[in-house]
């Protein structure tokens, strides 16, 4: 029976981006302009979008973590 990985991450594009624009007035007070024409919104809408990639990436284990990840279980001289 396969273990079941667990999704490490699952915030997703708008989670991201409403984390980033709920804490705007606690860090930024001066900044007012919460729009999406903003270009500190486009920002965080950019390191949103690289932050998901970023976690899809950590959530997928490949074959050959698999074989490294055995090994280190097996111990040396095996």
């Amino acid at each position: 029976m396969p273990l079941t990985l667990p999704n490490l991450d699952d915030r997703r594009f708008d989670d991201l981006v409403d984390e980033a624009r709920t804490l705007i007035p606690s860090l930024a007070p001066e900044w007012t302009d919460h729009n999406d024409a903003d270009p500190g919104i486009t920002l965080i809408e950019l390191f949103a979008y690289l932050t998901e990639l970023l976690l899809y990436r950590v959530n997928r284990i490949t074959a050959a973590d698999k074989q490294v990840f055995l090994r280190l279980l097996r111990g040396p001289g095996r």
